[in-house]
Protein backbone atom coordinates (compact mmCIF):
# COMPACT_ATOMS: atom_id res chain seq x y z
CA UNK A 1 0.00 0.00 0.00
CA UNK A 2 1.55 3.46 -0.79
CA UNK A 3 0.22 6.63 1.35
CA UNK A 4 -1.35 9.74 -0.74
CA UNK A 5 -3.06 13.12 -0.12
CA UNK A 6 -6.54 13.99 -2.31
CA UNK A 7 -5.83 17.14 -4.13
CA UNK A 8 -8.80 17.28 -6.05
CA UNK A 9 -11.52 15.18 -8.19
CA UNK A 10 -11.92 13.94 -11.35
CA UNK A 11 -15.13 14.05 -13.67
CA UNK A 12 -15.93 12.41 -16.47
CA UNK A 13 -18.50 13.56 -19.13
CA UNK A 14 -18.47 9.99 -20.82
CA UNK A 15 -17.25 6.99 -19.61
CA UNK A 16 -17.81 2.79 -20.43
CA UNK A 17 -20.69 1.20 -18.61
CA UNK A 18 -18.00 -0.61 -15.69
CA UNK A 19 -16.77 3.22 -14.44
CA UNK A 20 -19.52 5.51 -15.10
CA UNK A 21 -20.75 7.10 -12.15
CA UNK A 22 -17.82 6.10 -10.09
CA UNK A 23 -15.75 8.73 -7.93
CA UNK A 24 -12.47 9.67 -9.40
CA UNK A 25 -9.84 11.61 -7.17
CA UNK A 26 -7.02 13.17 -8.05
CA UNK A 27 -4.36 11.74 -5.41
CA UNK A 28 -0.41 13.41 -5.10
CA UNK A 29 1.81 10.68 -3.83
CA UNK A 30 3.22 11.59 -0.31
CA UNK A 31 6.23 9.92 1.74
CA UNK A 32 4.49 9.78 4.97
CA UNK A 33 8.00 10.93 6.80
CA UNK A 34 7.26 14.20 4.48
CA UNK A 35 4.14 15.42 3.70
CA UNK A 36 4.98 18.55 2.30
CA UNK A 37 7.44 17.30 -0.31
CA UNK A 38 5.65 17.14 -3.64
CA UNK A 39 5.07 13.89 -5.16
CA UNK A 40 3.84 12.84 -8.50
CA UNK A 41 0.02 13.05 -9.31
CA UNK A 42 -2.08 9.75 -10.01
CA UNK A 43 -6.05 9.38 -10.66
CA UNK A 44 -7.71 6.78 -8.44
CA UNK A 45 -11.69 5.26 -7.56
CA UNK A 46 -12.55 6.54 -4.20
CA UNK A 47 -14.82 4.04 -2.77
CA UNK A 48 -14.77 5.45 0.93
CA UNK A 49 -16.02 9.06 0.32
CA UNK A 50 -12.37 10.82 1.22
CA UNK A 51 -12.44 14.46 0.87
CA UNK A 52 -9.85 16.89 -0.32
CA UNK A 53 -6.72 17.52 1.50
CA UNK A 54 -7.16 14.01 3.70
CA UNK A 55 -4.30 11.49 3.64
CA UNK A 56 -5.39 7.97 2.08
CA UNK A 57 -3.99 4.98 1.97
CA UNK A 58 -4.28 3.64 -1.29
CA UNK A 59 -3.39 0.48 -4.00
CA UNK A 60 -1.85 0.88 -7.47
CA UNK A 61 -1.38 -1.69 -10.01
CA UNK A 62 -2.96 -5.09 -11.01
CA UNK A 63 -3.26 -5.39 -6.72
CA UNK A 64 -5.16 -2.46 -6.67
CA UNK A 65 -8.65 -4.89 -8.05
CA UNK A 66 -7.75 -7.39 -5.46
CA UNK A 67 -9.55 -5.65 -2.70
CA UNK A 68 -12.61 -5.34 -4.17
CA UNK A 69 -12.41 -9.54 -5.59
CA UNK A 70 -14.58 -10.99 -7.26
CA UNK A 71 -15.53 -7.77 -8.64
CA UNK A 72 -13.37 -6.06 -11.05
CA UNK A 73 -12.40 -2.19 -10.36
CA UNK A 74 -11.28 -1.53 -13.91
CA UNK A 75 -8.46 0.48 -12.70
CA UNK A 76 -4.98 1.30 -11.69
CA UNK A 77 -5.37 2.54 -8.16
CA UNK A 78 -8.09 2.66 -5.39
CA UNK A 79 -8.20 4.43 -2.32
CA UNK A 80 -9.05 2.02 0.87
CA UNK A 81 -8.54 3.59 3.88
CA UNK A 82 -8.60 7.65 5.08
CA UNK A 83 -5.17 7.98 7.60
CA UNK A 84 -6.55 10.02 10.58
CA UNK A 85 -3.11 9.89 12.55
CA UNK A 86 0.74 8.67 12.08
CA UNK A 87 3.03 8.36 14.85
CA UNK A 88 6.37 7.43 14.26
Amino acid sequence: METGRVRGTLVLNTALPAIAGKKLRVLEEIDIRDKDKPGKLIISFDYIGCGEGEIVLYEGGPESALAFYPDMTGSDANILAIIDDVSM
